[in-house]
Formats: structure tokens, C-alpha cells, sequence
């Protein structure tokens, strides 16, 4: 259950204990912590992904355990923070879903951190009572419309509340984790939530961005190439329950983040822990640059190389087959907070994009398992074409 302790006597870096951290957002943030010197120990269950279950190959500590079993987790985090004998620098949680999760944490933890990440989603959104009202436009004199961090509050009315929550289970849960967060913080301790729209990056486990890599690929040579909606629609129109009419964006911007800047955000907040001044704060973390699916596909096409026209081969439907965005919410995601309190620049989204395509060319030869994996998220046409562009053909 416990592994290579002696990693956090060694040294004299700052302590930070990662929840999670073996695949994806949390393994580039346990390299980004290791390359400034920090001691850190990962908490996960100690399963194989993109070919190791040791991304970190023996430089951190490490804690196999499981959430599923609250308790135990929550008496291992306790023997772990013992076993050390001091106080965590950061604590960085990636894999709590719910408030049930994040009670096993802090109860474990007690008061033995200064400052606790918690990894949320802009999901929390759709359980808010902005959407219970259909995401009716507010009233205000700036031009732009989009949603705020203040923007997360529950509806009053129970039966909405309940509503909502069976539509989005994922985001009722990780809002009841920042609700836990809030009220059960210790005191001496200080907390930053990190709301994240779909997040983008190297050895992502959900190869969506890598199904439409492989389809827009495939659409180049003449395979059924991606779906989106039309260009040009009109206004989606609404009624409130008072019958009031109201418009809607027709193509909404989609929000991305890229893990690796996810990772720069937290090394920033434990090597310059002034950017702190709050007990709790919530941040939307994301690309300042939000495009509808269609001009998104577009840009990848070029940050890939695919092509030679200014626009790929797209098939243009009412009911298009969809890998992204993971939410509704018509307006785009309020992007200010991370530049202007926390002076964070995020990376430019083709040069995000363009990182991705570098990887999922590399990853057709060196994880052709995972390859395969994203192709098979296509229908049959596409990802046959795509497999054997890949050099992938009878591969499972």
C-alpha cells in the first residue's frame, strides 16, 4: 500500500500529495513538480495507463488506494500524512467526484495542509440556477455575455434542484464536492477551486480529441468526414415559464483547456503562494479562445497539417455525431479571473492543438492500442479509413 516514503525525507522541496496523478492532467502536474524539486507523493489505485502505472518511475511516493471505500481511503491519508510527519504544502485533488469523496479527504488530512486544489468542472454550471431558467440572458450593460465563477448557485426550488442534478449527475457531484470544500475547510488552510471546461492534452484517456483527428483524417480521403452543425442557423428561441421569448446563440463557443497548462497554473500557485489571498477561490481555467465546433475542427485541421484548403471536408447535419463540448451552456465560459487576479497566461489554442496532433502521430506508433481506441469512437466508415491511414488495419 505504501512506497518509497523515504522520497519525502529525502530533500528539502516542498511537500505536495497528489490525488490522483498517474494519468493524463495529473501526471503532467507530478512531472511539472518534480522538474522544480518538489517531494511528492501520489495516491491512486495503481492502474496501467498509456503503458505504466508508474509514470514517475519511482520518484515519488506513492500510496495505492482506492475511493470506492471512503474509509479506508480516508484512514490511508491519514497513515500517509503521519508516516510523513509534517505539514503538506499543497494537496492536489484530481479524483474526487462528490461530496462523499471529498469528506473521506479532509476528515484524513485533518488540518496537516496549507493549500488544497481541488480539480471541478465547468459542468457545476449546468446544475446551476442560470440553467434551471434556460440559461435566460441576464440583464447587464457589457456586450458580451458569458458565466462567471459567481455564476455556480443552486436554484432554491427543490424540485428543480433535483431536476437538474438527474441531468447532470457529474456536475451535481462535483459541485457537492466544492460545497463540502466550503464548509468543512480548515480554518488555518486555503483552497482554490479550478472549474475546468474539456480539458485537451497529452495521454488523455478520453481520446475524443484524437477521434476527430483520426476522422478528419480520414475525411481528407474521402471517408464520411466529421458532423456539425450548420454554419448559419437561426437563434434558438426559449420561453421562460412566464412565456417570456427569449434567444439563444444557434452554434455556441466551446471552451478547452490544455492539461499542460492546468499543470503550470497549480506550479504557480505552490512557488508563488501570495496569489492566495482568499480562504476559497474558484477559477474558470481555460483557452481565451472559444470557437464553435465547426471553426474549431477547422483550426485542428490546420494545427495538423491535414489538408490544403482553408477548411476540411465537414458534413453538415441537424443531429450531428459529437465528441465535444460535454456541455450545454450556450455562452462561453468567463475566461477574466485567471488573467487578471491571477495574472495567468494561458498557452494559445493552435499551439495547444498543434502539441495534440504532434502526440496522436506519435502515439499511432508508440501506443497503437490507444490509437486504435479513439479510432473505434468513429462510425465504421471513418475509422476503417482511419485505421488504415494509421497503418493500424486488424489491430483491436
Amino acid at each position: 500500500t505504501f512506497q518509497n516514503l523515504e522520497v519525502l525525507r529525502e530533500g528539502t522541496g516542498q511537500a505536495v500529495l497528489v490525488l490522483g496523478g498517474s494519468k493524463f492532467m495529473g501526471r503532467a502536474l507530478v512531472e511539472g513538480l518534480l522538474e522544480e524539486g518538489a517531494r511528492v507523493c501520489t495516491v491512486n489505485r495503481g492502474r496501467e495507463h498509456w503503458g505504466t502505472s508508474d509514470p514517475a518511475a519511482g520518484r515519488t511516493a506513492r500510496v495505492l488506494a482506492d475511493r470506492e471505500d471512503p474509509s479506508t481511503f480516508s484512514l490511508l491519508l491519514g497513515e500517509v500524512t503521519s508516516r510523513f510527519g509534517s505539514t503538506w504544502d499543497m494537496v492536489v485533488d484530481f479524483s474526487a467526484f462528490d461530496g462523499s469523496d471529498m469528506r473521506a479527504s479532509l476528515e484524513g488530512l485533518g488540518s496537516n495542509f496549507k493549500l488544497y486544489v481541488y480539480i471541478s468542472s465547468d459542468s457545476i454550471y449546468e446544475v446551476s440556477h442560470w440553467a434551471s431558467q434556460k440559461w435566460y440572458p441576464p440583464k447587464q450593460e457589457e456586450e458580451e455575455i458569458t458565466v462567471p465563477e459567481e455564476g455556480s448557485m443552486r436554484p432554491k426550488d427543490p424540485f428543480l434542484q433535483e431536476k437538474l442534478n438527474k441531468q447532470d449527475d457529474y456536475g451535481h457531484g462535483k459541485l457537492e464536492a466544492e460545497e463540502v470544500l466550503q464548509e468543512f475547510l480548515p480554518e488555518a488552510s486555503r483552497c482554490v477551486v479550478l472549474r475546468l471546461p474539456d480539458v485537451i492534452g497529452p495521454n488523455d484517456t478520453t481520446h475524443r480529441l484524437f477521434a476527430y483527428w483520426h476522422w478528419l483524417h480520414a475525411g481528407e480521403v474521402g471517408a464520411a468526414p466529421p458532423q456539425v452543425q450548420r454554419y448559419k442557423l437561426r437563434s434558438k428561441r426559449r420561453k421562460t415559464e412566464d412565456s417570456e421569448e427569449f434567444e439563444l446563440p444557434p452554434n455556441p463557443p466551446l471552451c478547452l483547456v490544455y492539461s499542460r497548462d492546468v499543470a503550470r497554473f497549480i506550479l504557480g500557485l505552490l512557488l508563488d503562494p501570495s496569489k492566495v489571498d482568499k480562504r476559497l477561490d474558484v477559477v474558470n481555467l481555460g483557452c481565451q479562445e472559444q470557437l464553435p465546433l465547426s471553426d474549431l475542427l477547422c483550426l485542428f485541421a490546420q494545427a495538423s497539417g491535414i489538408g490544403s484548403k482553408p477548411r476540411p471536408r465537414l458534413e453538415i447535419t441537424k443531429n450531428p455525431k459529437t465528441f465535444l463540448p460535454s456541455v450545454d451552456r450556450p455562452w462561453p465560459l468567463s475566461l477574466r479571473k485567471q488573467c487578471e487576479v491571477y495574472g495567468f497566461t494561458p498557452t494559445p489554442l493552435e499551439e495547444a492543438l498543434r502539441s495534440c496532433a504532434e502526440f496522436f502521430s506519435d502515439t499511432c506508433s508508440h501506443f497503437p492500442e490507444e490509437a486504435v481506441k479513439a479510432a473505434k469512437k468513429l462510425p465504421e466508415d471513418p475509422a476503417d479509413a482511419a485505421l488504415a491511414l494509421a497503418g493500424l488495419q486488424g489491430r483491436k
